[in-house]
């Protein structure tokens, strides 16, 4: 089953966005962590692969993994990526069949123009603790305090602008949902490996996602596609 436009225009899902930005929770502690999750999605064409990642916390170790295919009919539009891969991100996350103490998924949180995010729409209809884990600058500026980078979008402080070890480069952790700036600075650094720009989550499931893609796509020019 793909993911259809019956009902999708860009005005509309704006307008929900506004709506639905008001109910995000900018705090949060996670009092009980063990088990985290991380969100992706790779394409083939039009086809969607959504894959959902389980790690076990502290040690990153994957458990399971759930993959779901299916068509995307929902035109890329910027800042209105949720309504395009949330759908499919959902079906895997609900094929795990376990709940997790914190989602990580590939996007921003409230570092958005609107304050929703991909990380925010998906933890605001989970009821989840979510960071987003951005490799680009959606908008807003990088400022400075205390000797630490972070992401000010709309007056908020939003995401922590974080080194992974072994990196050249930065990466934008973002507030999804029902998590503080200060949790996310303090766990932040015990989810990522050594080398590994991604959070262990997305990471595991970004390498998933392209796996399962490659072997689509071969599928695919197999039968002329």
């Amino acid at each position: 089953m793909g993911v259809r436009t019956s009902y999708f225009t860009a005005a509309r899902a704006t307008a929900l966005q506004k709506i639905l930005a008001e109910k995000v929770a900018l705090d949060g502690y996670l009092s009980r962590l063990r088990s985290v999750v991380g969100l992706d999605l790779a394409y083939v064409g039009r086809t969607g692969i959504a894959v959902a990642t389980l790690l076990k916390y502290p040690e990153l170790i994957l458990k399971e993994y759930a993959v779901v295919v299916g068509e995307v009919d929902i035109p890329y539009v910027p800042g209105l990526l949720a309504f395009r891969e949330a759908p499919l991100m959902f079906k895997a996350y609900e094929k795990l069949g376990t709940d997790a103490d914190l989602i990580i998924i590939d996007g921003h949180g409230v570092t958005h123009p609107r304050g929703l995010g991909i990380a925010s729409h998906i933890g605001l209809i989970l009821e989840k603790p979510t960071i987003g884990a951005a490799k680009k600058i959606l908008t807003g500026r990088v400022i400075e305090r205390s000797g630490k980078k972070y992401l000010l979008v709309n007056n908020v402080v939003g995401a922590l602008v974080f080194r992974p070890p072994g990196c050249r480069k930065d990466i934008f952790l973002s507030i999804g949902h029902k998590i503080s700036m200060a949790e996310l600075e303090r766990i932040t650094p015990t989810l990522f490996k050594e080398g590994h720009y991604l959070p262990e989550p997305t990471y595991v499931a970004d390498k998933i996602s392209k796996q399962v893609r490659s072997k689509i796509a071969l599928h695919y020019k197999r039968k002329g596609c």
